[in-house]
């Protein structure tokens, strides 16, 4: 990175929640942002909660507005997960609109979709394949090429917002306060991203860790009522957990290939009591 230019970050799901507040977090950091979502504009039929029916709040055009307020440079492309052949060139897009150099790229977006919370032997077989193909295929195909650009530029970081889902066994089933079998699946994969990423490239200059950012209090998990009101219980705010992954991208004391707790980042941070 030279003196001479802003650092540059891609974040996933960015149209609302942990990855808009992450958006807005780095953007007050002195980054220009590209952010990727289904959501283009408010009220957009991607924007419906699938446990409720509700039309959530957020969009690309408000996350990239408020990343203009701060004076960053905001890049909002539409992206699904589940339309994997056009990963690499949004990916491509948004180097090219970021200056031609990623310094950053946040994996936060998961596939959200009918059926998400129900037992296994409920869950129809495509829905089970769209899950895999959203939280797993997806986020290597993105963080494949977002690779390539930042190995040419001889270093880059990678954060993975992962869960606990994927590393503990609930209590209780999905329903009566754990989750459904096929996100823990996904998000164990998911999870060793990281990890292996600093096993092969760390030589070459690339950082990867993972953040747990908790339960946080996300438009859909609000508007979700009785159904995730395990998770909006114990919650913190977007903002809070935003604002603890954007420091610790920057944190050089973050271990390569660790895995790392937003919200003590956030207790240190003086966010949290």
């Amino acid at each position: 990175m030279t003196a001479h230019r802003r650092p540059t970050a891609l974040v996933t799901g960015a149209s609302r929640g942990i990855g808009k507040a992450i958006a807005i977090a780095l953007a007050r950091a002195g980054y220009d942002v590209a952010i990727t979502a289904r959501t283009l504009r408010e009220g957009d039929p991607t924007a419906l909660a699938p446990e409720s029916g509700l039309m959530l709040p957020g969009s690309l055009e408000t996350t990239a507005a408020e990343i203009v307020a701060l004076r960053g440079r905001a890049v909002p492309l539409q992206l699904d997960l589940l339309e994997l052949h056009t990963l690499a060139a949004i990916v491509d897009a948004a180097v090219d609109q970021l200056g031609g150099q990623l310094d950053v790229l946040v994996n936060n977006a998961i596939y959200v979709g009918p059926g998400n919370d129900r037992f296994f032997a409920d869950c129809e077989p495509d829905n089970i394949i769209r899950r895999i193909t959203g939280n797993i295929t997806a986020h290597l195909l993105i963080t494949h090429r977002a690779l390539h650009h930042m190995l040419a530029a001889g270093s880059g970081t990678v954060v993975g917002v992962t869960s606990g889902a994927g590393q503990v066994t609930p209590h209780a089933p999905v329903g009566e306060g754990g989750w459904p079998l096929v996100y823990a699946v996904t998000k164990g994969g998911f999870h060793r991203i990281a990890d292996m990423l600093a096993v092969e490239y760390a030589s070459r200059g690339i950082r990867s860790f993972n953040v747990n950012p908790g339960f946080v209090a996300t438009e859909r998990v609000l508007a979700a009522g009785p159904q995730l009101a395990f998770v909006a219980k114990h919650a913190i705010t977007p903002g809070v957990a935003g604002a603890a992954i954007a420091h610790l991208v920057d944190d050089p004391s973050v271990i390569n290939g660790s895995y790392v707790q937003a919200v003590d980042t956030a207790r240190t941070l003086g966010l949290l009591s």
